[in-house]
């Protein structure tokens, strides 16, 4: 089969101004861009990181741009290996996460694209909403269908350049955890305010206009990418239960459960497909639960990326094996078919 284009997709490395994680990501992914990516020849390559990537959230935007430089400063190797990525001519891809929604702010991302490609600059994509290959694929973080996590007007930043994100209400509880719960709770509680604000604006004929202009850059209908923004909602009233929920789990070391694909995954994709543009495959990460199969009343294949740092959940081999990393292959021929799935990476050749 004669390919015109290879992608690989991963998720949730994490990565900050430490190393402290025991699977250090930000000394196997290196290894990982050099024996797989480089070393490929033939068709186009592409890499893409579905969110989560670096741990940039709850930041101003000078703050950001300072951290993210400190990460690439702190991981110096994968730095440099992306560099090399980029200047061979491999396509670069980041989907923004909860965790780095800050690449959403035109400013991070410029940089983000100045770091790792200084001769080039399209080489480094950011996609603060999903990447959408037609009739291939699309790759969404997750966060957005997350109520706890979903960030509404991602676009206002990235599409205006207006640099202002809204914290999510789970960002809110975690961004000063060392002042009281109930200084916590109060910044949690004006943050589901913002949010329930912010879901009347996405519909809203000002955000529409918005879409519209993100409809172009995705090259999808603009009705299409109207109902997409529209699949899921902030509602406090459904948001608190989770949440309580989620913290007593945790308090008991426990967490909940889940290892089917997400019903938002199949809004998602029957979505496309309803508007004319679905797409073989529909990849995320968030849950850290690596995990393929098929999605309910249609033939796209569901792959979700799972995690390289240690937060491993679910049932996979990643799970025994603290050195299998999972990502996602998808192998587009010459005549438009496509085939790949869920593939565990090791270190040892393994």
């Amino acid at each position: 089969m004669s390919l015109t284009a290879q992608w690989r997709l991963l998720s949730d490395l994490h990565l900050g101004v430490s190393d402290e994680d025991p699977r250090h990501p930000g000394t196997i992914l290196p290894t990982f861009l050099h024996d797989e990516v480089l070393a490929a020849s033939g068709p186009q390559q592409h890499v893409v990181f579905v969110g989560d990537t670096f741990e940039l959230v709850g930041l101003t935007e000078d703050e950001s741009l300072a951290r993210l430089e400190s990460i690439l400063a702190r991981h110096g190797d994968t730095f440099g290996a992306l560099k090399a990525c980029a200047a061979h001519g491999v396509q670069l891809h980041f989907v923004c996460g909860n965790h780095d929604v800050e690449l959403a702010r035109p400013s991070v991302a410029a940089r983000l694209s100045a770091l790792l490609s200084p001769g080039e600059s399209t080489m480094v994509q950011v996609h603060p909403w999903f990447l959408h290959v037609p009739h291939v694929l699309v790759a969404e973080h997750g966060h957005q269908h997350h109520a706890l996590h979903r960030v509404p007007e991602v676009l206002r930043a990235a599409v205006n350049g207006t640099d202002e994100l809204d914290l999510p209400p789970l960002a809110a509880w975690n961004a000063h955890p060392s002042t009281s719960r109930l200084s916590r709770a109060g910044a949690v509680a004006r943050a589901c305010l913002a949010s329930e604000r912010a879901e009347r604006r996405v519909r809203g004929v000002a955000y529409d206009e918005l879409l519209q202009t993100e409809s172009r850059r995705l090259a999808l209908d603009g009705v299409a990418v109207r109902d997409l923004a529209r699949l899921s909602r902030f509602r406090t009233v459904s948001a608190l239960p989770v949440a309580a929920t989620r913290m007593v789990l945790t308090a008991a070391g426990r967490r909940s459960a889940g290892e089917g694909a997400p019903a938002a995954a199949g809004r998602f994709v029957r979505t496309l497909e309803a508007h004319g543009s679905g797409v073989a495959w529909y990849v995320s990460g968030h849950t850290h639960r690596a995990l393929e199969s098929a999605l309910e009343a249609c033939t796209t294949r569901y792959i979700n990326t799972g995690t390289w740092c240690s937060d491993v959940r679910g049932r996979g081999p990643d799970q025994s094996d603290r050195r299998a990393f999972p990502y996602a292959m998808v192998d587009v021929a010459r005549d438009g078919t496509t085939s790949g799935g869920l593939r565990y990476w090791h270190p040892d050749g393994g």
